[in-house]
């Protein structure tokens, strides 16, 4: 990692951190991003600075960055751009290391306000000081509670999902998905108009953050193809890169060009060369949080054989059809793993891969069926469905006594499914076979179950066509990292 990027450790994890353009003027973006930064939950040293006013929402404000007593790590700009180039000269006067950018109206303008961007650029080089942005909507470290971006009021909670984006609004929308999913956060950055920080530099400092896990990516176009192509091999060597790339039509790359200033690239030939570097490609906004959180808190498969545990026949067809599609296997199984299924199944069970949990099969069978699939040496993953019992059990009204007993059957199984939960860690732990679940908890409706499930959960997904896409994604990246290691020095 060059030097220079170190100093983002300022930008996501400052002591002191300037605001350049705080206002409390409602609906200015002076106001949105220093409210939240305010109501995060931070509990650094945050400083308005704006000539204009003596304090902004309860904190002295002072008329420069140059003015603030006593050192200052980081500043957010939100000021007209025409005012950031003497903003950025203040900040390396004073010995700021990292500074994002959310002013608009640069590259992405085109003539004199590219060449104010590059003017830019070169001032906060001179002196050493990394720039994000501009033209995005700020940056957030979840872990200590650090959001100086644009969505209001969002604040994630903290986990090990990075989101680098180039687009603000594609980036809340994958932070989005990944709350639905029930899954934390650790970084993020719009970065907007790339000026300085480039992607590839994000994924190189954060290839080496101890919070962050998976890397989940948005890009419109890119600058220096080689250089994001060697940074981006290296990273993956050491985590997960996600990317879903924009402007692959070209109605999609002229909607680039306008938005962010990127050069875009042939698609075909990008997506290639990133698939050859590690980089995970994918092709929705859904589909890139779905192999995100595919790729938390699981071992990698070892190879494409996947076992399919369903709760109805319908899904297992399904299921093995994108399989298929995806490249997949579902192999049949073993005599051995048969007989072994048989003793936990009813009699009118039918043998087979995907296993169909059928009618009349009672809760406390599952957790054996599934060990002994994760078991049997003859799978590398596990699909499979955890349906959400409280929500059904809302819908019923004990009116009668076979009613009654239907509630309380559904309630044994969400008694032990915490246990059950602990015992899929414990299983892909000492087998290697990693379990993706699939639910319709993280509907809305069945919000509340999520806060009942232990710290030790699996993260659960909502489809099966998009999970086994995802799952398909990770047997490829595990097969990348088994080359890489062998092909490592």
């Amino acid at each position: 990692m060059e030097d220079r990027l170190r100093n983002l450790q300022s930008l996501f994890e400052p002591r002191t951190l300037a605001f350049v353009g705080a206002t409390d003027k409602i609906g200015k973006w002076g106001f949105i991003v220093f409210n939240n930064i305010i109501h995060g939950g931070w509990a650094g040293r945050l400083v308005p600075v704006n000539p204009g006013r003596e304090e902004v929402l309860g904190l002295k404000a002072y008329p420069s960055v140059s003015a603030i007593p006593g050192e200052v790590d980081a500043a957010v700009i939100s000021v007209p751009a025409a005012a950031v180039k003497a903003t950025v000269a203040d900040c390396a006067a004073k010995g700021v290391k990292a500074a994002v950018v959310i002013s608009a109206g640069f590259k992405e303008m085109g003539g004199e306000a590219a060449l104010l961007e590059a003017e830019m650029v070169a001032e906060a080089r001179a002196a050493g000081l990394v720039l994000a942005g501009p033209n995005g909507q700020g940056i957030f470290s979840a872990a200590n509670k650090l959001f100086a971006w644009m969505p209001t009021y969002c604040f994630p909670p903290a986990g090990p999902v990075a989101v680098i984006s180039q687009s603000g609004n594609v980036q809340g929308l994958m932070v989005q998905e990944l709350i639905e999913l029930n899954l934390g956060v650790s970084r993020g950055v719009s970065s907007g108009n790339e000026a300085d920080l480039r992607m590839e530099d994000y994924y190189a400092w954060l290839a080496e953050d101890d919070r962050t896990k998976v890397i989940l990516s948005y890009m419109e176009g890119v600058t220096d193809g080689t250089r994001f192509l060697k940074l981006a091999a290296e990273t993956t060597r050491k985590k997960p890169v996600v990317l879903l790339k924009g402007g692959r039509s070209s109605l999609g790359m002229n909607a680039a060009r306008s938005h962010t200033g990127a050069l875009a690239v042939s698609d075909e030939v990008f997506s290639s060369a990133c698939r050859q570097a590690g980089v995970i490609m994918a092709g929705s906004i859904r589909q890139a949080a779905y192999i995100a959180a595919a790729l938390v808190g699981r071992p990698l498969p070892r190879g494409r054989r996947v076992g399919i545990l369903t709760g109805g026949g319908g899904l297992g067809v399904i299921s093995a059809d994108v399989c298929a599609r995806e490249g997949l296997e579902v192999p049949p199984l073993s005599s051995t793993t048969i007989d072994q299924l048989r003793g936990l199944m009813p009699s009118w069970w039918v043998p087979g891969n995907p296993v169909d949990l059928v009618a009349g099969l009672k809760f406390d069978a599952i957790p054996a069926i599934l060990e002994t699939l994760m078991r049997s040496g003859e799978l590398d993953a596990i699909l499979f469905p955890f349906i959400g019992a409280e929500s059904t059990e809302r819908n019923l009204k004990p009116l009668n006594e076979q009613t009654a007993r239907m509630i309380a059957g559904w309630k044994k199984m969400e008694s032990f499914s915490g246990a059950f939960q602990k015992l899929i860690a414990e299983l892909m732990a000492k087998t290697g076979v990693p379990v993706l679940g699939v639910t319709n908890f993280g509907r809305e409706r069945d919000r509340e179950n999520w806060d009942r499930l232990p710290p030790e959960r699996a993260v659960f997904l909502r489809d099966f066509e998009t999970a086994c896409e995802a799952l398909a994604a990770v047997v490829r990246y595990a097969e990348f990292r088994r080359v890489a290691t062998t092909s490592s020095p």
